[in-house]
């Protein structure tokens, strides 16, 4: 499964023909102090390097809107839904690109304005069937769309995700767009298809003289940054929560195949007493080395076989759990690509090599007479069964000691104070055309049972904010600020605590006005009071404690906060659209309340699909890469310690039939259960002491270091680690007693009988 999922995640876009020679258009805006990057250009730099740039084969422009979008079918208007998956693409997009079209001529499907192609999943959800050429949608219930196509659902491990794909040309029939500010725009993904043999560097350099003689905002300021299409994935991190640890995968999961080649060959060598004397049978009767050794060979690379077929028959059936599990979503088809089939070819391989080689040499080298001994195997033979066993616990009870430190994190996020009351509050974004009628809404809302306040800012918290260029007093260099547009009722619904509380209540009448944040003191290098200082044409009106407005994984920046008062939001509600903030009470029965908040909503807008987020789950987000991580090692460190008590029980039974004889011999003379348990037990219960003083500084190094990403932490307590030593020599004397408890009550008249 690791290897799915790691083949999936390197192998973004690698199936388009010219993958290799693609590159994706990013712009580096240096403003002075700081640099902002930005995947856009705009609609006149595509067209314009393609001519002026001899390098270029072909470029492709795509538009996405920032908000979702209503699509519904035109003849039956109740097939409504809101799509993230609509793109504005320049007429080339399927030639460019090696999206399939299952109707429709590349060539000509996104020629016409007003033509869109839409996926095999669209043409389901709104037709109900692939024959939709020639028929319509209708766009943000404004215009309509033929379509023209149909596609192939893009692959999962596409970074280009559509459902919609309409001609750029459409753009310039829309009444929302000017098509003389279109070129001015910096809002279009831009590619480019070098040809065979040239350099992206050129490319680049071609982009800079350009948007220097175009002479904007965008001049000597911006630099471009060409990446491989097969990159993009990787290098900006579209989903982090997946990329983050996508390289600790691998190495997890390569320990765990080592945990059980590790049991297979210190059972294969522990066994080789009882199959000394059939291969001293076989070197007498004129078997050579090489002989004993392909039968060895053979007979691992059989069980390997079978483990792998049981093992791919597991995938196929728990594949759907898995990935649920890690909260991501691989096409099941991807089970049967080429490259993941070679790469389970490739680890079979090396699986029956190193399952074969330790005991094939150590078996194969024995003397025929020594083979007929009764215990022809050497010392260095139990040397290394010890030695495996305290690598096997080691690496178990590393896994546990991360594992504890990781949810222990986890906790720590979930309860640490940031400075906010998330509790029961439901965020539900709206669009502009909503915004009109937000006065009305709100005061529709207040008369509803459990809802306790309401609120209205730009962007719901922990998915969004605006960025400010300032100027800070006495610097020459302008700095980017993180900016909340919020409306007066924010502070007090989110429970934010002053510092330095406004003198004025009705400072937000004053649109210049501005909160800060403590950071932002620092960061603007203002004096401990910053009460009525100036930043541009800004005064600082209040100063609110710090609070977590983003990631906690990372230390609280300075932020401006623009409290509006109704007369601004109203104008800035209706030409963006918002958020509007819910707080619930406590006892309120919440599907009720969404239930009424939803039929409100449809009633001033029911046009637009009702969302909503709860703040609590919105801000657990933030933190979905380090809990996938947990997840992970959880599941793994179950394995290991499976695999080790496997490992550590077929060893006990094997030294118990060994000494069934001894252990008969000392209960005749009087011996105890509790000493014949002693007698099988107490060695691994040494070499369990010893893998934990081995595996508890690397585990501790380990957690240390990573710890040390977040800039609010949990500590390296030290009953994590008195926790994981207690619980692994549970796990073992469990797994040791049963078997040693057995051989101990066993009748020793039948254990001596053949005496």
């Amino acid at each position: 499964m690791i290897v799915l999922y790691v083949g999936h995640e390197s192998g973004y876009d690698q199936f388009h023909t010219n993958a290799g020679r693609i590159y994706w258009i990013q712009t580096k805006i240096k403003l002075t102090a700081d640099s902002l990057f930005m995947p856009y250009l705009n609609y006149a730099a595509g067209p314009a390097a393609g001519k002026t740039d001899p390098t270029i084969e072909s470029f492709l422009r795509l538009r996405k809107d920032p908000e979702n979008v209503i699509i519904q079918n035109k003849e039956q208007p109740s097939l409504k839904f809101s799509e993230s998956k609509f793109l504005f693409a320049d007429s080339n997009f399927f030639r460019f690109f090696s999206f399939p079209l299952l109707q429709g001529s590349k060539t000509q499907v996104l020629q016409q304005p007003m033509s869109v192609v839409i996926s095999q999943n669209a043409a389901r959800k709104y037709f109900g069937s692939m024959n939709v050429i020639g028929k319509l949608i209708r766009y943000n219930n404004l215009y309509d769309f033929v379509v023209t196509g149909i596609a192939e659902n893009p692959p999962s491990n596409s970074s280009i995700d559509f459902d919609f794909v309409a001609s750029l040309s459409s753009m310039l029939s829309m009444k929302e767009e000017d098509p003389l500010a279109l070129s001015e725009k910096n809002e279009f993904t831009t590619y480019f298809l070098l040809r065979p043999g040239s350099n992206i560097h050129h490319v680049e350099n071609t982009l800079f003289q350009i948007a220097k003689q175009q002479d904007n905002s965008a001049g000597p300021t911006s630099r471009y940054i060409g990446i491989p299409l097969s990159e993009v994935h990787l290098s900006t991190g579209i989903d982090t929560a997946n990329l983050k640890y996508l390289k600790v995968f691998p190495y997890v999961a390569a320990l765990v195949l080592l945990l059980a080649l590790i049991n297979y060959i210190s059972l294969s060598t522990a066994r080789s007493a009882l199959r000394a004397k059939e291969l001293g049978v076989r070197k007498v009767l004129g078997a050579g080395r090489k002989m004993l050794a392909i039968q060895l060979f053979i007979e691992s690379a059989l069980y390997t076989a079978f483990a792998f077929v049981l093992a791919y028959l597991l995938c196929l059936y728990a594949e759907p759990f898995f990935f649920h599990f890690l909260q991501i979503s691989i096409d099941h088809s991807f089970l049967y690509d080429g490259r993941v089939l070679i790469s389970f070819a490739a680890l079979f391989v090396i699986t029956v090599l190193l399952a074969f080689f330790y005991p094939s040499i150590l078996l194969s080298a024995f003397k025929p007479i020594t083979m007929f001994r009764a215990k022809p195997v050497k010392r260095g033979g139990i040397t290394a069964r010890k030695a495996f066993t305290v690598f096997q616990f080691g690496i178990a009870i590393a896994f546990i000691i991360c594992g504890i430190v990781m949810q222990k994190q986890l906790r720590f996020f979930r309860h640490m104070d940031t400075g906010i009351n998330r509790e029961n509050v439901v965020m539900i974004p709206f669009s502009k055309a909503m915004g009109r009628y937000i006065p009305a809404f709100k005061n529709d809302l207040r008369s509803i049972p459990g809802i306790k306040d309401l609120s209205i800012a730009l962007h719901p918290l922990y998915k969004g904010y605006d960025m400010m260029g300032i100027t800070p007093p006495g610097a020459s260099q302008m700095i980017l600020m993180p900016t909340l547009n919020v409306d007066q009722h924010f502070i007090s619904l989110m429970k934010l605590k002053w510092k330095i509380p406004p003198a004025d209540p009705f400072y937000f009448k004053d649109r210049n006005n501005i909160v800060i944040n403590e950071s932002a003191i620092e960061k603007l290098n203002l004096h401990e009071n910053p009460m009525h200082e100036k930043v541009d044409q800004f005064r600082i009106a209040g100063v609110l404690k710090d609070f977590n407005w983003s990631s906690p994984e990372y230390k609280i920046a300075g932020l401006f906060i623009s409290v509006m008062g109704s007369e601004d939001s109203a104008s800035l509600w209706t030409g963006k659209g918002g958020c509007l903030y819910t707080k619930l009470s406590a006892g309120a029965h919440i599907p009720a309340v969404l239930d009424q908040l939803k039929a409100e909503y449809n009633k001033y807008d029911p046009a637009s699909p009702f969302e909503y987020y709860f703040m609590d789950d919105t801000f657990d987000a933030l933190y979905k890469a380090e809990s996938r991580l947990a997840n992970i090692l959880t599941a793994f460190t179950s394995l290991s310690i499976l695999i080790a008590c496997l490992g550590l029980l077929g060893l006990v039974t094997f030294i118990a039939v060994q000494k069934t004889k001894e252990i008969g011999v000392r209960k005749v003379l009087g011996a105890s259960i509790l000493s014949i348990w002693n007698l099988l037990s107490k060695e691994y219960l040494v070499l369990i002491a010893v893998a934990f003083l081995l595996a508890a500084p690397v585990a501790w190094l380990l957690m240390n270091r990573w710890l040390q990403n977040f800039a609010y932490r949990t500590s390296l307590d030290w009953w994590v680690f008195l926790v994981t030593i207690l619980s692994i020599i549970t796990i073992a004397l469990i797994t040791v007693s049963y078997q040693a408890i057995k051989a101990a009550i066993a009748n020793p008249i039948k254990s001596l009988r053949s005496e």
